[in-house]
């Protein structure tokens, strides 16, 4: 009699290799995922971003700033320019992953 097996493999006939199957994992799993290694950025206008960061609300409502964060979606950094948010990342040990 054959036991069903969790694990299953799927091959790629044309590559002739087998591989895993994803693995399906929690939000917090996903969203630690790069945590501390992995960085994202974007522009957001100081009104908008005053919804996540209070502390935004002190720029003019249309100044458009920039916002780094963690692979978590923890904020990491709020500047006022592209060249703060360079030189931080040249400073430390994190990946910038890119938005499409």
């Amino acid at each position: 009699m054959n036991k069903s097996s969790d694990k299953r493999v799927f091959t790629d006939a044309q590559l002739g290799r087998a591989a895993e199957p994803l693995r399906v994992m929690t939000e917090a799993q996903f969203a630690a995922l790069g945590a501390g290694d992995v960085v994202f950025w974007r522009q957001m206008s100081a009104g908008d971003l005053a919804h996540f960061i209070p502390q935004a609300g002190m720029a003019p409502e249309g100044q458009v700033l920039e916002l780094l964060v963690s692979a978590d979606g923890a904020p990491v950094m709020v500047a006022d320019s592209r060249e703060a948010i360079l030189e931080w990342i040249d400073g430390h040990e994190v990946r910038l992953a890119t938005l499409h």
